[in-house]
């Protein structure tokens, strides 16, 4: 009999994670806290190196055949002077030359469900407690499983390994015995949506514009605008004493074409806040415990690779867990091994992506300060060299591992 294993929480990491292992054969459970899958401002651009990834499963031309979604080609960087193309998409796969921008609310229940055709159990409204320890030593031993609450009653739920994927606010990652660091906090980004209309501006969908002493992201979804506004970490109560005008007068700067459509934002409370944080672990596993995703490393939301990251993590972690829990019996030995090849394996890339963000970070909240419309020297030096953008596009930071033949059989 296969062995078993929990994924708590139902983002992108988490769902991806419980469709691969009971593709596998591993009886898995999914817990996710909220009532439905509903992901607002939560990172909805998948990378052409995911659409390969999906698209070796045969899940590609399916998921974008069902979901409505945008394609954004290139990540351009606008500035009152001239428009910068930093990165094109069009080579970056054979098949699939753009990010697609399709909304969380939409994919997450399309591959929970695909997840529960294959054997996977999804629980919904289940409120993770506690970690369940063997032993008596410091902290207790092995994680065994896990306490949650549902409707009010409590369950306990045991499995031969525990995947933490509960997102940047993890509370799984506060109970294990992991240490966090900060390693950047100078943004956040207040984020509203606004509907697209059929003659909008061919823009990218994945645009930043700059002007002094702002800095607005604009992502195009199938139906709306996401925009997001940057502000200096912190000052949101700063934000609220002085009102949304500062918001709806950059967003009319930058875009004067949305102006109509920006007359139902009149407060800050309609703004959601994402504060932008890169935290990094000691560690990402212990015994019985593996975390990915977000709850292992945060990763600034600027770039909108977080999601793709937590995708890559999905993916080596059941390439990994797999085999051993196919096992007869389940070696634990073999599944903490598994956990630390998945951190071994997918650290280096996420740490030199942390790296680079604390860097845009740092310079970003420093232009908002000085006013600076500048865009970063090495926005300018590809706009400068022929043939860059599209090699830049093709060079990704995402790196993703090819699923196991023990997923890809029927």
């Amino acid at each position: 009999m296969a062995g078993s294993a929990i994924v708590v929480g139902g983002g992108p990491a988490g769902v991806l994670a419980a469709y691969l292992l009971a593709r596998g054969g591993v009886a898995v459970t999914l817990l996710e806290s909220r009532r439905d899958f509903d992901r607002r401002f939560r990172g909805d651009s998948l990378a052409p190196a995911v659409l390969d990834y999906l698209d070796t499963l045969g899940l590609a031309d399916e998921m974008l055949a069902d979901i409505p979604h945008a394609r954004a080609h290139a990540f351009r960087w606008h500035t009152p002077a001239r428009t910068y193309t930093l990165a094109d998409y069009r080579s970056a796969s054979r098949r699939f030359g753009y990010y697609a921008l399709i909304p969380q609310a939409r994919f997450l229940p399309w591959l929970a469900g695909r997840a529960e055709k294959l054997g996977a159990t999804v629980v919904m409204g289940a409120r993770f407690r506690a970690l369940l320890r063997d032993g008596d030593g410091d902290g207790g031993g092995r994680v065994t499983g896990v306490e949650y609450t549902r409707d009010g009653t409590p369950h306990r739920l045991e499995a031969d390994v525990v995947v933490a994927a509960d997102g940047r606010s993890s509370k799984v990652r506060q109970v294990a015995r992991v240490v966090p660091t900060e390693l950047g906090a100078n943004l956040d980004i207040l984020w509203f949506a606004v509907p697209r209309r059929a003659d909008d501006p061919p823009l990218s969908g994945l645009d930043l514009f700059a002007g002094p002493g702002t800095s607005v992201a604009l992502l195009g979804q199938n139906d709306s605008w996401q925009v997001g506004y940057q502000i200096p970490a912190g000052t949101l109560p700063q934000m609220r004493a002085g009102g949304v005008a500062p918001v709806v007068g950059a967003v009319r700067r930058i875009a004067p074409w949305l102006a109509d459509r920006l007359a139902a934002l009149t407060d800050v409370n309609q703004l959601t806040l994402l504060p932008v944080r890169i935290t990094a672990l000691d560690r990402w596993s212990e015994p019985g415990l593996l975390l990915i995703g977000d709850a292992a490393h945060v990763i600034s939301p600027v770039g909108g690779n977080g999601i793709n990251f937590a995708l890559a993590d999905a993916a080596e972690a059941a390439n990994r867990l797999v085999g051993p829990l196919r096992a007869t019996p389940v070696d634990p030995a073999a599944v903490d091994e598994a956990c630390a090849r998945v951190e071994a394996v997918r650290r280096p890339p996420v740490d030199r992506e942390q790296a680079f963000q604390v860097r845009v970070e740092e310079r970003t909240a420093r232009a908002l300060r000085e006013h600076d419309t500048r865009p970063p020297g090495f926005v300018r030096f590809a706009a400068r060299v022929p043939g860059l953008p599209r090699l830049l596009g093709r060079r990704s930071r995402l790196e993703i591992a090819g699923p196991v033949a023990a997923i890809l059989q029927p």
